[in-house]
């Protein structure tokens, strides 16, 4: 079943020269139920505008997505900020946890919103720290933790109210090497234990390596497709291999091995 679609999805933006800029350009993308799809593409490739729009927080120019069985456009604001915190789960590259609380209370925030029994909240808030392994620190402040525990942290806060899809935008890009590393093993971990789905915008070969399937787009239309087999340092290097045909800046590639 697929959880989202996007078909003929167009985005233009006016300047004030009253010139257009084509962003996306008849993208059509299918998310099934329990995949680890990976978004890529040089700089200025419509990466982000795709995922904002995804996101419900923006709307195309033309073309529909449906989440759910949902046309998020066909909803009220009301409606829409209710249907957004319920069935999507987010992960930035910045954490975006709030500093006065708790880590515990970080992650338990959604559900808190949503008015959930305490009985509950633990009951899923146990196995997500475990699986995340992030049990220890759950009582401690957002600045007594290292970058890697924040987005683990951010990653159970995304998933803990079981969102339809979850959608991460470079969460590893503020992480060094060994956190990235430990970052991606738990959406990996997510993804394969829990049956989560997740799509992640990346320029990191390396995050991407751990994706099912990576989706290429450059000037805003989709360029090519690549799905993973069982050997992840073969598909790391045949992503590799992909972002060279594709063109663009390079610098932003990290070329970190598996």
């Amino acid at each position: 079943m697929a959880v989202l679609k996007a078909e003929q999805v167009t985005k233009i933006y006016g300047t004030k020269s009253n010139l257009t800029y084509k962003a996306l350009e008849n993208i059509g993308l299918e998310i099934g139920e329990g995949e680890f799809v990976g978004v890529m593409g040089p700089s200025g490739s419509g990466k982000t505008t795709l995922l904002n729009i995804l996101a419900t927080i923006d709307k195309p120019t033309s073309g529909h997505i449906e989440i759910n069985g949902t046309d998020p456009a066909a909803l009220s604001g009301k409606q829409l900020a209710l249907f957004r915190r319920r069935e999507l789960g987010f992960i930035f590259q910045d954490f975006n946890l709030l500093d006065t609380l708790s880590i515990r209370e970080n992650i338990i925030l959604p559900l808190a919103l949503d008015k959930k029994p305490v009985a509950e909240i633990e009951s899923r808030l146990k196995p997500c720290a475990e699986l995340l392994g992030i049990t220890a620190i759950l009582d401690k402040r957002t600045y007594e933790v290292s970058g890697g525990q924040k987005q683990r942290a951010a990653i159970a806060r995304a998933i803990i109210h079981r969102p339809s899809i979850l959608l991460a935008d470079e969460l590893t890009g503020n992480l060094d090497s060994k956190a990235a590393k430990d970052v991606m093993e738990s959406l990996k971990e997510l993804n394969e234990q829990l049956g989560a789905t997740i799509m992640m915008v990346t320029h990191d070969p390396f995050a991407a390596s751990y994706c099912k399937r990576i989706v290429f787009i450059k000037d805003g239309k989709l360029f090519s497709e690549l799905r993973r087999g069982a050997n992840r340092q073969a598909f790391f290097q045949q992503i590799l291999d992909s972002l060279s045909v594709l063109g663009g800046n390079f610098d932003e590639f990290s070329t970190a091995r598996p």
